[in-house]
């Protein structure tokens, strides 16, 4: 019980320093978020969904794209970790 309380509390902790954010165009002029799944298998190293940032921005040329692990991408992690299955979120604000 102690290990599985430790994981979640690093987890918790840890989850804000894998987040990736990219601009295009002069970023975001509105709040409308789109968020999708990028699934992976043996521990990141083969994609097994393809998540397209520009089509999730429909056809906006000023985007913000947010690339990262959640809470709940780590806590899934650590429970898929055996099955070698991963995944992570993508958003975008227009």
């Amino acid at each position: 019980m102690k290990i599985i309380f430790a994981s979640l509390v690093i987890a918790f902790t840890l989850s804000s320093c894998f987040t990736m954010q990219h601009v295009s165009g002069t970023g975001a002029s509105k709040s409308i978020v789109v968020k999708k799944k990028q699934w992976f298998a043996l521990w990141g190293l083969v994609p097994l969904n393809k998540v397209n940032a520009k089509a999730m921005a429909e056809n906006s040329n000023n985007y913000i794209v947010k690339t990262g692990f959640s809470f709940g991408d780590i806590v899934i992690g650590v429970l898929m970790f055996p099955f070698s299955i991963e995944h992570q979120t993508v958003t975008v604000i227009k």
